[in-house]
């Protein structure tokens, strides 16, 4: 089965990515030089490398416990 150019195997279609190079960011993090985005950034928020942006993402699920958390089944 062949996959069109927009997919990339995974039933998902490839991100547009936006060359920020002239802009000079750095990760908020680690201060990588960061050169390309898959959105156009904003002067307002902090942007991140992708290995920075992996790291927080997987801090926020585990500290929420990966389970929903909430109080079900409390009497």
């Amino acid at each position: 089965m062949a996959y069109s150019d927009d997919f990339s195997g995974g039933g998902r279609p490839q991100r547009q990515m936006y060359d920020v190079t002239a802009m000079g960011l750095k990760c908020a993090t680690c201060g990588t030089d960061i050169t390309q985005l898959p959105f156009q950034p904003s002067s307002d928020r902090p942007v991140y490398c992708q290995e920075c942006n992996r790291q927080r993402r997987q801090n926020r699920t585990s500290f929420r416990g990966g389970s929903g958390g909430g109080s079900r089944n409390r009497y």
